[in-house]
This record gives C-alpha cells, sequence and structure tokens, in this order.
C-alpha cells in the first residue's frame, strides 16, 4: 500500500508536468497527451509518468519519443517548482487501460447484442419483470433483509 507523502508527490509530480506541457514545452511530437497517473519510487530516484494519447499507434510512438527527449527539461521543471530532497529520473509509459477498456466495452456489446436476439427469438416477452406476475418481493429490502438490523 502506498504512503500520503507517496501519494502528495505522485500528485504534486502530475500537476507539474501538465502544466508544464500545457505552457513551455514545444515539441510538435507532443499531441494530445493525456498524464494518467504518476507513480514515484519509494527512493524518489524514479517517477513513472503514465499517458495516453490520442491518435494512431505511429502518433503514440512519435509522442513517447517527444516526451522522452523533454524528460529532463521537465525534470528541471520539476526541480524549480518542488522542494524535493532529490529530483525523480522521468519514465514515460504509454496506458493502455483506455484502449483495453474500449475492447471489453466493446466485447460486452456484442454480447448484450447477442443476448438481444436471443430473447427475442426464445420467449414472447410476457411475465420478464422480476418476482413474475404476482409481484412478490419486488420491494427493496425485501425477503432477503429480513433480520438485519440497521
Amino acid at each position: 500500500m502506498r504512503g500520503a507523502k507517496l501519494k502528495r508527490t505522485d500528485e504534486i509530480l502530475r500537476s507539474v508536468i501538465s502544466e508544464a506541457l500545457l505552457t513551455k514545452v514545444r515539441d510538435p511530437r507532443i499531441g494530445l497527451v493525456s498524464i494518467t497517473e504518476v507513480r514515484t519510487s519509494p527512493e524518489y530516484d524514479t517517477a513513472r509518468v503514465y499517458v495516453t494519447v490520442f491518435g494512431d499507434d505511429q502518433t503514440r510512438e512519435n509522442a513517447l519519443a517527444g516526451l522522452r527527449s523533454a524528460a529532463s527539461f521537465l525534470q528541471a521543471e520539476i526541480k524549480k517548482a518542488v522542494r524535493m530532497r532529490r529530483t525523480p529520473r522521468l519514465r514515460f509509459i504509454y496506458d493502455d487501460s483506455i484502449d483495453r477498456g474500449f475492447r471489453v466495452d466493446a466485447v460486452l456489446r456484442g454480447m448484450s447484442a447477442e443476448d438481444d436476439l436471443d430473447g427475442d427469438a426464445a420467449g414472447t416477452g410476457e411475465d420478464d419483470a422480476v418476482g413474475g406476475a404476482t409481484g412478490e418481493d419486488d420491494a427493496v429490502g425485501g425477503a432477503a433483509d429480513e433480520g438485519h438490523e440497521e
């Protein structure tokens, strides 16, 4: 588990790097880049900066090359903005969590579409509600919550 000091450091570094990318870094390779997370090592010697890049694979590679090229400048900006015993070395890593999320979403949508097709063919659609036609135990906190004290 990460300590509170490390978490604060991560957020401060994320803020300083984001601000510098917006206002001071002029590398054309760095297009639409978003910093999703910063993870500083417990020794404060390295900070992994996770980024997402809007665009195709070539755009992503160019942006990462631009970020790596700007790393020493960004480290100097951190040194100016934050009083630290040691300024961490920045390592830029592509964060593929958004891509994975899109793939999972596409799979789930595909499964949902298949379920819709199967459901339309399988039944008439009558009495599909929870509890059937009588509506027993439809209320929140029904029979399953008996004996539970608030």
